[in-house]
């Protein structure tokens, strides 16, 4: 329904209660208003109702999602007010793009990987601006306003797989302001992000909502980037905050922690012969129960090394050794996955999963860990039995990375690699599923390559931290050396994007 608009706010939220069905509201009474060219941070827990919020403004909730009171009043640009809450599928699919533009937290999911950046660019445009009359001009401007102009030949002729992170994000906001939206709703869009690149793209989303008159719900869970990025914060009224306690696991002798797993020399990666190399005479030494931290700047190769770890890409030179076996490349993936005998649990958990299947058929489906195998995983891991029979999606966040590192010690792992595993949590659970975890892989003697760009997650758990720039390791010790006195260029950049990022970045 469109009324005379007596609000001058851009989006004005009263009272707002959601639910799931017949249960108790999962968000209520939540109140706060936007203007053009303000950013109002959304802060809380996992479960406390973030995403949904996202979705009910968007239209695009699930069925079972109902709102119990309130209205989101928003101000088109015709200078009406309509209920987003209250809106019919065929104005949800007007409203969609034009009047109201989202950044994913997932770029590899929000963008098609068969076809490149500049095809799904312009079938942007020509979907959301059918009258433009200089789309190739108009392609171009939107590639000025995120910064990837002097990039533009590459960025256009690639698929979302070969850019880089930083890269990617910039190419969803361009994607989002297409149809020139008066609200960009920002979920979650550094969460994978180094410290450099975050602080590009908070700047970047910061110039951008002055610029356009853009108001902006920036949505996250990480307060110390709430304060840099907004100008001010909203808390969730959560109703039903569960935080996740860590049970017991089983008492198992820790085994001899200093033998050598896996010793990888001068590793070269290229995705085809034509391209430059992505890693380059890269050295590694990963030891029995060890865990070790890689962080870079985005684009540096961590998670290309991941890649070739579980046998996804190929190495074209180099070495590695196992158990005094010595392997040359190049050697097919298949091969490499089994002689490491690593596993690899991505950023996006959920995207892992077959969705009709549940946690107990994921783990049932490792061969050789049917029956009492799964049980006795669940409980390792700290999932009851009940949760054992629902789907991914019936699970919390912190319940699904639970039920992808039982399927992962289903395989007798001896490397579990995280690629961001942990960066969609909350403080609360991301500490409780890291300890329960490092419990488990130290007591088993399970080697651990942690790539994050958290220097939180780094101190706490990290043996020993590798940063990587340009393909290659460039600098390695402990935590505590490495962040107090680094050495390399990109590790001062790093620890100083960390800690002076703490401030709120100025209007440009």
């Amino acid at each position: 329904m469109v009324i005379p608009s007596a609000v001058t706010d851009l989006l004005h939220v009263s009272d707002l209660s959601l639910a799931y069905g017949t249960g108790t509201p999962l968000l209520g009474g939540l109140s706060f208003e936007l203007s053009p060219g303000e950013s109002v941070g959304i802060a809380g827990p996992s479960g406390s109702g973030k995403s949904l919020l996202t979705m009910m403004l968007l239209g695009l909730a699930p069925p079972a999602a109902r709102v119990v009171d309130g209205h989101a009043a928003y101000q088109l640009k015709s200078g009406l007010s309509i209920n987003l809450l209250a809106t019919v599928p065929g104005q949800r699919d007007d409203l969609r793009g034009t009047e109201i533009g989202l950044v994913f937290q997932e770029p590899q999911r929000a963008l098609n990987p068969v076809l490149t950046c500049g095809v799904q660019l312009r079938e942007a445009i020509r979907y959301l601006c059918p009258d433009e009359p200089a789309p190739g001009a108009y392609l171009l401007q939107l590639l000025r306003w995120v910064e990837l102009a002097e990039q533009q030949d590459r960025v256009l002729r690639s698929l979302s797989s070969q850019l880089s992170g930083g890269q990617l994000q910039r190419v969803l906001i361009a994607m989002a302001l297409v149809g020139r939206p008066r609200l960009l709703i920002a979920d979650e869009p550094t969460t994978a992000l180094d410290g450099i690149t975050e602080a590009a793209i908070v700047r970047l989303l910061d110039r951008l909502r002055y610029e356009l008159q853009m108001g902006l719900l920036f949505i996250t869970h990480d307060r110390a980037l709430l304060e840099r990025a907004t100008d001010r914060v909203v808390e969730l009224p959560n109703q039903q905050r569960i935080v996740p306690k860590p049970r017991p696991t089983p008492t198992v002798k820790p085994l001899n922690n200093n033998i050598s797993l896996l010793k990888i020399e001068q590793l070269s990666v290229r995705y085809t012969p034509a391209t430059a190399m992505v890693l380059q005479s890269l050295n590694l030494v990963v030891r029995r129960g060890e865990w070790i931290a890689i962080t870079g700047p985005s684009g540096c190769g961590k998670s290309t090394l991941a890649s070739w770890l579980v046998g996804l890409v190929e190495g074209c030179q180099g070495t590695f050794t196992v158990a005094d076996t010595v392997y040359e490349m190049p050697l097919s993936g298949r091969a490499v996955r089994l002689a490491t005998g690593a596993q690899l649990i991505f950023q996006d958990v959920d995207g892992s999963f077959n969705p009709s299947m549940t946690v107990r058929q994921h783990i049932a489906s490792v061969p050789g860990n049917a029956g009492a195998g799964v049980e006795q995983l669940l409980q390792e891991v700290g999932l009851s039995s009940d949760l054992g029979d629902r789907r991914p999606d019936q699970l919390s966040g912190g319940q699904r990375q639970r039920a992808a590192i039982a399927r992962v010690l289903a395989t007798h792992p001896k490397l579990i690699i995280f690629d961001e595993a942990f960066s969609g949590l909350d403080v609360d659970s991301r500490q409780v599923i890291q300890d329960l975890l490092h419990a488990l892989t130290v007591a088993r003697g399970i080697g651990v390559m942690m790539i994050t760009h958290s220097l939180t997650d780094i101190t706490a758990y990290a043996d020993r931290v590798l940063i990587m720039d340009h393909g290659t390791v460039v600098e390695s010790g402990t935590p505590a050396a490495v962040f107090d006195d680094p050495q390399s260029a990109i590790g001062r950049k790093l620890v100083a994007a960390a800690l002076l990022g703490r401030n709120k970045p100025k209007r440009p």
